[in-house]
């Protein structure tokens, strides 16, 4: 009894580690994992890349996982660029099996975890952010260590445990099939626990006592790759397809990884001793020919299966299709997607979300042009797309301000806690920008009933100023990208060019009323429509201040 409550609490004090040290990892790594998403989408090698060194910086495939449907739900990740980041994850989280194997077998445990959780803890009482950060990562690192000192504790001899011994003689006496009892074991484990990392920890100490032997920690560990997958299917609930599929690709992908190296479990065994070799009842050397299975699969099936993607994305668009009358446009359902306890990655989502926003407003206004250079035509089904748009944005602003308040909630450094008052105001300042394209649709509707005409020099200035705002969105939409393409001198410049064209087309516009080239109804829509558009810059060169000044 005291050996299971021992092994039960060495991974809840594992588990807690890990939790802690990752946390603290995302927050040390925040930009870094801001510029390494930019480039995810060069290419298909790039996102597997990308995904790789984003798990290993965080120390959590489930945390990268976590992340990359949430992209896929907000529409900011098509699936197979998803694909690619999950590819990558995948290889990413090997890395915890080699960290374990190398520094937990190789180093006696109590020697160093100890002293890095009582040098770690003190760190936590200074006031700089980045002291509390490497508290969290030292006593994480420590905790984690110190719970598979209680595992390794926890597990028996067998020797000393005849009826023990007999047990797993039992299971083991099966050839394939106790194969795929252990693989099955490996699946319940991990989705149990919640974490391949600590199912890792578990085959890995089993296999140091030599309760397994290195077929069935291979069987068990092709097991913890398909268990893991639960992850994503939870952070799916109440989410969109787009994000449905990419889950149903990860799961898919892990269970044909398994499919395919399942009859080749034996020689690739006899390949690891080559690249492991030593002495077959020495622990470490053990531990180590398990590690370097785990990361010899996932880097095997990676390669062939990413040749493949295009095929596997129709199997994935199959399992997940849409219903008649849905649209593939994606939604931001935020709090479905499980980020609220990655704070540094949730920000880069609340980022491009922010991005998609104002995306929306650019197409709203690129309609706008439509309709408004072309005063003769109805063209209704353009009207009620800006207007459908419009209302979006408001949607959007809603759930945006959501998240972010729930991501001040919950316990966060002060460089997301600036970012999160940051993200607010823009959010603010993209939906008015939503409320004067819908001003400019009514001023437009307004004008095309009363069958107001404007000069061709009026109208010469309006089209004048919706290229100007045009580009300015276009601009902004940039700067909320990860590297924030404009500087602030140029959005400036955009600022005045709107600026004084909209003093000068007033000046004009005064001369023609005293002129009597326009009636009265007719000049006040053109103001109007002028006023909206200049304020829609305006609004513009708010969002690229405050990203200017809160980088």
């Amino acid at each position: 009894m005291n050996s299971i409550l021992t092994i039960i609490g060495g991974l809840g004090v594992f588990l807690f580690g890990l939790r802690v040290m990752s946390d603290g990892l995302q927050k040390m790594a925040g930009n870094r994992l801001r510029s390494i998403l930019a480039k995810l989408t060069v290419n298909r090698f790039a996102g597997v890349v990308s995904g790789f060194l984003v798990t290993c910086a965080v120390q959590s495939s489930s945390a990268t996982t976590v992340l990359v449907v949430s992209f896929a739900n907000a529409g900011l990740l098509s699936l197979t660029q998803a694909m690619g980041l999950v590819m990558g994850a995948n290889i990413g989280t090997t890395l915890t099996a080699w960290i374990i194997a190398l520094i937990g077998f190789e180093m006696e445990i109590s020697s160093f975890a100890l002293p890095i959780i009582g040098i770690g803890f003190p760190l936590s009482f200074l006031g700089s952010p980045r002291s509390r950060q490497i508290s969290e990562v030292m006593v994480g690192f420590g905790l984690l260590f110190l719970g598979l000192k209680f595992l390794k504790d926890g597990l028996p001899d067998l020797k000393e445990d005849p009826a023990l011994y007999d047990l797993l003689n039992s299971l083991t006496g099966f050839g394939f099939g106790s194969i795929l009892l252990f693989i099955i074991a490996g699946v319940l484990i991990t989705v149990i626990v919640q974490s391949s990392s600590a199912s890792t920890a578990i085959i890995l100490t089993m296999v140091a006592k030599q309760w397994i032997g290195l077929d069935l920690a291979a069987a068990m560990a092709l097991g913890a790759n398909v268990g893991t997958t639960i992850t994503a299917q939870l952070a799916v609930i109440g989410a969109n397809r787009n994000a449905k599929r990419v889950a149903h690709f990860h799961t898919l992908f892990n269970i044909l990884g398994v499919l395919m190296i399942l009859p080749f479990i034996a020689p690739l065994l006899e390949i690891m001793t080559l690249i492991v070799p030593g002495d077959a009842d020495d622990p470490i050397i053990l531990v180590s020919r398990v590690a370097a299975f785990h990361t010899t699969f996932n880097i095997i099936v990676t390669v062939i299966l990413a040749a493949l993607v295009s095929q596997l994305e129709k199997v994935v668009l199959w399992l997940v299709p849409l219903v008649e009358g849905e649209t593939e446009r994606a939604h931001l359902h935020f709090l479905s997607t499980g980020l609220q306890g990655t704070p540094e990655l949730a920000t880069v989502e609340a980022r491009r979300a922010l991005q998609n926003m104002v995306r929306v407003c650019t197409d709203m206004f690129g309609n706008l042009k439509e309709v408004i250079g072309n005063p003769e035509k109805k063209l209704g089904n353009l009207v009620d797309d800006i207007k459908r748009e419009e209302q979006k944005t408001d949607e959007m602003e809603e759930e945006i301000i959501d998240f972010c308040s729930q991501l001040a909630r919950s316990g966060t450094s002060l460089s997301v806690g600036r970012s999160v008052s940051t993200f607010l105001e823009i959010a603010n300042d993209v939906e008015r920008i939503g409320d004067h394209c819908m001003n400019l649709v009514l001023l437009a509707e307004r004008r095309w009933e009363k069958k107001y005409t404007f000069s061709e020099q009026t109208q010469e200035e309006l089209d004048e100023m919706m290229v100007l705002v045009g580009d300015f969105l276009q601009a902004t939409e940039r700067c909320l990208g990860p590297d924030g393409e404009e500087s602030l001198a140029e959005v400036k410049l955009l600022e005045d060019k709107i600026n004084n064209l909209r003093n000068k087309s007033r000046k004009s516009h005064a001369r023609r009323m005293q002129d009597g080239d326009v009636n009265v109804r007719e000049g006040l829509i053109f103001l109007d429509m002028m006023t909206n558009m200049e304020k829609v810059g305006d609004y513009c060169f708010n969002v690229c201040t405050a990203l200017s000044e809160a980088a």
